[in-house]
């Protein structure tokens, strides 16, 4: 008996997926669907594969089932949901949680209380500066990478150069001096390289290096 039972009582071991430079769909058994982002990394374990580990960004599209307790852990950040559609964007800058449709519980170490997403909503953990910002975000820009652009509202250079370095395949440095300069705008991503040489002429800096390592500042 015990060695029919023991099976069943052992959750399934955990599965990786991962992307070089194209996006990968994971569709689930229940209908739900997740976008992979290029060089990313997502792992899915426990009995029902509730409990996600993202390093990279991901958008999430869930089917609503209140049995089920998922929860996407990036970057030292757990969002908890229930059914919804969200984008998790995780670098070691920070991460950035966005809603497209429903609400999202997004907790960490340093807050003293979860925060509430509905939709229409997005918050920034920005490491460097131990700080958790909130903002309004049209439905149209949550996932927005998927088609090849990525739109930021007031976020540091260094962590719009840490989320370009992705797409790039590249590392992006930048110059302290510079860093926590703010940019607001819509980049194309297609290119990550002529991603990052855009940034440059648009906030006016020098851009030194080539495809592959990039330095952005004096």
């Amino acid at each position: 008996a015990a060695l029919v039972i023991a099976p069943q009582l052992t959750a399934p071991a955990p599965v990786t997926y991962s992307t070089s430079a194209h996006v990968r769909t994971i569709a689930l058994d229940d209908g739900s669907r997740i976008e992979l982002a290029p060089r990313s990394r997502l792992t899915m374990s426990g009995r029902d594969q509730a409990r996600i580990a993202l390093e990279g960004g991901a958008y999430f599209d869930i089917v609503h089932d209140p049995s089920r307790e998922l929860a996407v852990d990036a970057g030292g950040v757990r969002i908890s949901d229930i059914g919804t559609r969200f984008d998790v964007l995780s670098a070691a800058q920070g991460v950035r949680v966005a809603v497209e449709e429903g609400t999202v519980s997004v907790s960490g170490k340093d807050l003293a209380a979860p925060i509430v997403l509905p939709a229409g909503r997005a918050v920034r953990f920005d490491f460097a500066q131990g700080t958790a910002q909130t903002t309004a975000i049209e439905a149209s820009a949550v996932g927005q990478w998927r088609t090849g652009r990525l739109t930021f509202q007031g976020a540091p250079l260094r962590v719009v150069a840490a989320e370009l370095a992705r797409y790039a395949g590249a590392e992006v440095t930048v110059s302290p001096s510079v860093s926590d300069r703010l940019f607001s705008g819509t980049l194309v991503i297609r290119d990550g390289n002529a991603a990052i040489r855009d940034l440059a002429r648009l906030m006016d800096l020098p851009l030194s290096g080539g495809d592959g390592a990039w330095r952005l500042g004096p």
